[in-house]
């Protein structure tokens, strides 16, 4: 690899991480707990962490995984959406969204044509839901919906990568059958819940729920339980994230999603912390080696990271169904928490590493 290709992806995943602080300052920010850093970014909390940050780890990630120099425009795109809302201006945010997706599907697009298997197929669905969702926000669509295309590329993206990991895994015929025509019947829910049909929310909370049972009885992970070291912390991540988006998904199903207030704040940090962040946290010692060369040992301290994050996300429900206010700030803290005790935790595994080898 050119160095200065390792240096660009690096660079992205350090932007990639001042947009997170600046999101979890956001989000502090709406709980009551700002800063002026924090305030002047609450509104755009969740357009920050979602595109800035998750969307931009992912595409780099594609990207990557395609290896051609092309690809580099996802992130790149994804990086500048980060960016463009970091300075506050606004206004660039959609279109830089909306061209990264569109660059991100393409990405998706070359490597289904080198590769045309379930979880590349199931990638590339995924993404067009990103594209459908950056348009929408785009053209004005309510954001309370808009992230309904979100959820949607999100939730199949991870499954498809847990689907690549569990390949060899043995599932009978009918499970992958099962597992397109749920995403589909996502893919339809998405488009309802665009279009403002109150059967929208709902039907994609079934498909949540119905996607996290998947995950629970197909995934590798049950069986990585047994096995010391990193897979049994990813094992517990995955299957801890999917109770969360069974969660979310019941919730999405029973209630709607409403434009703001507890059930909203519930159904979002289910899927986006419950769900997502605990994918990055267990995969984060894979991707990072992979994508830029940086090396994360695993060390137990980061089962306390991981802990804290869903616990920490559970006071918070705790609080919005109360309702406790304290105890919802509580909780958003605790995802701050997790953050930093997720980056010592890597900090101490790199220099316990360094200490064990040999000088020359």
């Amino acid at each position: 690899m050119r160095l200065g290709e390792l240096q660009l992806r690096r660079g992205l995943l350090l932007l990639a991480a001042a947009a997170a602080l600046s999101a979890v300052l956001g989000g502090l920010a709406r709980l009551g707990l700002g800063t002026d850093w924090g305030d002047a970014r609450a509104v755009d909390h969740g357009p920050l962490f979602v595109l800035g940050v998750f969307g931009t780890v992912i595409a780099l990630e594609r990207a990557v995984a395609l290896g051609a120099s092309w690809g580099r425009a996802a992130p790149l795109l994804g990086a500048m959406t980060a960016l463009a809302l970091l300075l506050g201006f606004r206004e660039l945010g959609p279109p830089l969204a909306g061209a990264s997706a569109v660059a991100l599907v393409a990405v998706n697009a070359a490597i289904v044509r080198r590769q045309a298997v379930a979880f590349t197929w199931l990638m590339l669905l995924g993404s067009g839901l990103l594209l459908v969702g950056n348009v929408a926000w785009l053209v004005g669509v309510p954001v309370h919906l808009v992230v309904c295309g979100w959820m949607g590329f999100f939730v199949l993206t991870i499954l498809a990568e847990r689907l690549e990991l569990s390949r060899l895994a043995p599932k009978p015929r009918w499970a992958t059958s099962t597992l397109w025509l749920t995403s589909i019947a996502l893919t339809a829910a998405v488009g309802l819940s665009l279009a403002q049909a109150p059967l929208g929310p709902r039907l994609l909370g079934v498909c949540f729920a119905a996607l996290a049972l998947w995950e629970v009885r197909f995934d590798i992970a049950r069986r990585l339980l047994s096995v010391d070291g990193l897979p049994r912390y990813a094992a517990v991540g995955v299957l801890a994230g999917a109770g969360w988006l069974g969660v979310s998904g019941a919730l999405l199903a029973a209630g709607g999603l409403a434009a703001a207030g507890p059930h909203y704040d519930a159904v979002l940090h289910g899927v986006f912390i419950g769900f997502v962040l605990s994918m990055v946290f267990v995969h984060a010692p894979i991707i990072l080696p992979a994508v830029a060369r940086l090396e994360l040992p695993f060390s137990s301290t980061m089962y306390v990271a991981l802990g804290v994050l869903h616990v920490g996300l559970s006071v918070r429900l705790f609080g919005d169904f109360l309702p406790h206010a304290a105890l919802r700030r509580v909780g958003g803290l605790s995802t701050a928490v997790a953050l930093l005790a997720l980056g010592l935790a890597a900090l101490w595994s790199r220099r316990r590493v360094s200490e064990r080898r040999p000088t020359a």
